[in-house]
């Protein structure tokens, strides 16, 4: 319960030095040298990483040192076996509040299955529709190059390969009773994300709202600056389920109002717009439970369309209603489906039947003020007797009061950016409070998440970022590793200072949570190094696909296929049509220098990456580790040989935890 309650983002020490992410610590590092161009001082740059790595895993004893470290580590363990222990068990994230629900998976898919069963949103397809969509998205993507919207880049970017169905997940809202769910779709592996995305950034550049709130401090800046007439009072209206009543024919409707605006920014005339517009509105799809569903209403919630989409409706849906209720614009502010209005106290009701009216698919609910307060977003708003407005930074009763705590094995820049950005805040929002009420504010809090008292002390009397300070060209990340990564961070800004490096953390409470999604099938996923055995001797292939990886495995079982075909023909290893097999992969070459045969049906995934240069940088470092692989010795010649011994000790490491784990 401690551990859980800490929350997904706490990280969590590691436990054994076999474990550490070495490989996609050296990956980023070479896509972080990448973009040094003095080929000399990439060289030396590298030469320094690599032994002070080296030094790291020398001095390290152990990787436990201290009690917190101890809790931690005991505290992991225990709880993943608990929860392989109690399959029945689903630990999640709320849907707000920053809080974490621990509920029955039983519970959990009867509350999906109930809100799926809405037909008027959802309808049961027979098949995966990934395929169709996929030629869809594609076909679109090939005429407007054709047409030459877009260049041969833009193309391939658009292009989908290896579309997943998407898979939805209810995120629990504790705020409520009954615990319901609110539906959500990541859409990151859907056919027409990245056409979404280039859709959404069209229609974003397009849209200039006279009535949205950027964030929290673009509003706390323009409500402080109100005089509120005696007789008017603040109003908040709130949409009922926005993204499944932003209707097609409504979407088509504001597109053609607001065609002027956009059609500045694209060269696709309006009917093949449209057209697209509805096709990814259309191609909303998801699998829950091994069963596929289309939805039939409204916009996915996960898709990088809908947000767009929403505001515009939600822009013309105001421009209509506030000049009907003859609101003043300067009175009327808009964050997604949340608006802030200041209206006379005895048109609230009639204001509100008004916003109602215009859409019979959204409807608003109304909050009003109570003794003069009205929170919104993370701010408390406050009426004075004068008229004029001060705003508190506020955290609704549901908040947990959690951000990361002190002692999650982040590294500390980390923990006190995080802090910083929090101290910001609360003195940014609070226009109410003295100086000394906020800061008893943020001690509070601080506290609440275990910073000690002399860090907070210090942290209060520091003077506030300059937010003008210039920002560095690029940005990358390495994985942290304590006691190693800071001083890696050190020697590559000292080597580019207009490359700023940040930490990325694998190793969190998060992944001990049993996944809400469907588990996606092995050989559907893409991006990954893969390892396959040979069925004739201790031989194992690793190689990496960007593909499919059953996509890639049908490549490798049609070479063995031919030379099957080949060798059942009378044809011997030295014949020209062999020969011509030889160097397509060092699997094959194994297979027609021993006559063996490799376990296509059962690929073992070791690892995986987003980017195509990290993956063959991991595929090198998974071949110069392991014992008794048939790839070539050139398969390695692209990673620099300065990492020879490194990879030795890591390998060492490995076979030495793996002799202890049969001892055991």
């Amino acid at each position: 319960m401690i551990l859980l309650s800490l929350g997904p983002k706490f990280a969590l020490p590691y436990t054994q030095m076999s474990t550490l992410p070495f490989f996609h610590l050296i990956a980023d590092i070479e896509n972080a040298l990448a973009a040094q161009t003095d080929r000399q001082s990439r060289e030396q740059t590298r030469c320094r990483i690599i032994n002070t790595t080296q030094n790291f895993i020398n001095r390290t004893a152990s990787l436990i040192n201290n009690p917190v470290e101890r809790f931690c580590a005991n505290a992991a363990t225990t709880t993943k076996k608990f929860i392989r222990s109690n399959p029945d068990i689903l630990v999640t994230a709320a849907d707000k509040g920053n809080r974490t629900v621990i509920m029955n998976i039983a519970d959990y898919d009867n509350k999906m299955a109930q809100l799926i069963a809405d037909t008027s949103v959802y309808q049961l397809v027979n098949t995966d529709p990934t395929d169709k969509y996929e030629r869809m998205n594609n076909n679109i993507v090939r005429r407007l190059h054709a047409l030459q919207l877009i260049d041969t880049r833009m193309k391939y970017k658009l292009t989908s390969y290896n579309a997943v169905c998407p898979r939805i997940y209810g995120q629990p809202k504790a705020h409520k009773p009954n615990l319901p769910l609110r539906p959500v779709v990541p859409n990151t592996t859907a056919p027409t994300y990245d056409l979404c995305k280039y859709i959404a950034d069209i229609l974003q550049r397009s849209l200039i709202s006279q009535y949205n709130a950027r964030d929290s401090k673009s509003f706390c800046e323009y409500v402080n600056n109100l005089n509120i007439p005696a007789d008017h009072i603040l109003v908040s209206f709130d949409v009922v389920s926005l993204f499944t009543n932003v209707t097609k024919d409504v979407v088509t409707h504001d597109i053609i109002m607001m065609w002027s605006d956009i059609k500045e920014h694209t060269g696709i005339n309006l009917d093949l717009f449209l057209e697209i517009i509805e096709f990814c509105i259309g191609a909303s799809f998801f699998c829950f439970r091994g069963k596929f569903y289309r939805q039939i209403k409204g916009s996915a919630m996960g898709s990088p369309l809908s947000p767009i989409l929403a505001d515009i409706v939600m822009e013309n849906l105001l421009t209509k209603a506030i000049t009907q209720a003859h609101v003043p614009v300067q009175f009327i502010r808009k964050y997604v489906d949340d608006l802030f209005l200041v209206l006379h106290k005895d048109q609230v009701d009639h204001t509100l039947a008004i916003f109602n009216e215009q859409n019979p698919n959204i409807k608003f609910t109304c909050e009003t003020e109570d003794r003069g307060r009205l929170p919104f977003l993370d701010l408390l708003v406050v009426r004075h007797d004068d008229g004029s407005i001060k705003t508190d930074w506020y955290a609704k009763p549901i908040s947990s009061g959690r951000i990361l705590n002190y002692h999650s094995f982040h590294s500390t820049d980390q923990k006190l950016a995080v802090v910083r950005n929090f101290i910001d805040r609360v003195r940014g929002l609070s226009t109410i409070k003295t100086d000394e009420e906020k800061n008893q504010v943020i001690y509070s809090q601080l506290r609440k998440n275990d910073y000690p008292h002399k860090l907070i002390s210090r942290l209060l009397i520091q003077p506030a970022r300059d937010d003008r300070v210039e920002k560095p060209s690029s940005f990358k990340s390495i994985p942290f590793i304590h006691g190693l990564s800071t001083t890696i961070k050190k020697i590559l800004q000292n080597s580019d200072p207009t490359t700023s490096i940040s930490f990325s953390n694998q190793n969190t409470v998060g992944h001990l949570y049993h996944t809400a999604k469907d588990p996606v099938p092995y050989k559907n996923k893409s991006n990954v190094i893969y390892q396959i055995a040979c069925r004739d001797c201790h031989g194992k292939y690793i190689g990496m696909t960007s593909n499919k990886l059953r996509c890639r495995m049908y490549g490798h079982q049609s070479h063995v296929n031919t030379l099957d075909k080949l060798l059942s023909n009378g044809h011997q290893n030295e014949d020209h049509e062999i020969q011509q097999l030889r160097g397509k992969t060092a699997m094959i070459d194994h297979c027609i220098q021993y006559n063996h045969r490799f376990d296509l049906n059962t690929p073992a995934i070791l690892d995986s990456a987003y980017k195509s240069q990290a993956l063959q940088v991991l595929e090198m470092c998974h071949i110069a580790t392991t014992t008794n692989t048939v790839n070539h010795r050139t398969d390695t010649d692209n990673l620099s040989c300065a990492y020879a011994n490194l990879l030795l000790s890591i390998k060492d490491r490995r076979e030495m935890r793996n002799a202890s784990s049969k001892k055991e």
